[in-house]
């Protein structure tokens, strides 16, 4: 009983580097759902890479690969979704991907990201070349909207164990209808 969930779909929402992913994976094995990273999608519908998208078609043909992944992934049942950080962006795609879905914002404090090593960041076209203060504010303008679509906040700042035994007992309670 402890591993039932009722939501067919649960959706990871936060900034890049905030660990949507390993979270999202540590979920889907506990639950025994399917994990999507949404990034993987969009290679395989574009056909190259994200960073050959953003260079080759540019932002706007990416954001539009992600509104035609959000749209696929309603149909989509027992599966945890890592979004991209920009999902929240294009109020059409996340309002897609939220339909029907449990939407948690995986919050890291603004320092812990702007410490994240630059190998990392490096690996994610929006950042590769963002400067501290672009960073400031690009999470200045996400995080409102993060909190605005999203069912429940969890930090991870700390222990990421800690996030994911917080994040599975708040769907327990939700799923046997004490929250």
């Amino acid at each position: 009983m402890e591993n039932y969930c009722k939501f067919d779909r649960i959706v990871l929402i936060g900034m890049p580097c905030s660990g949507k992913s390993s979270i999202g994976r540590a979920l889907a094995e506990y639950y025994n759902y399917q994990f999507i990273d949404m990034d993987d999608m969009i290679v395989e519908k574009a056909g190259m890479s994200i960073e050959e998208i953003f260079e080759k078609l540019g932002e706007d043909k990416f954001r539009e690969f992600e509104y035609q992944v959000s749209c696929d992934l309603r149909n989509m049942s027992k599966v945890v979704i890592a979004t991209g950080g920009g999902v929240v962006t294009r109020p059409k795609s996340i309002e897609a991907v939220k339909e029907g879905s449990f939407v948690i914002f995986i919050h890291r404090e603004f320092l812990r990201l702007a410490t994240t090593p630059k190998r990392i960041l490096d690996k994610r076209p929006m950042l590769k070349k963002t400067t501290f203060e672009g960073l400031l504010q690009l999470y200045k303008t996400r995080l409102p909207l993060y909190r605005k679509y999203a069912d429940i906040e969890i930090s991870n700042d700390h222990n990421r164990s800690d996030a994911i035994a917080k994040i599975i007992r708040i769907i327990h309670r939700k799923s046997v209808g004490l929250e």
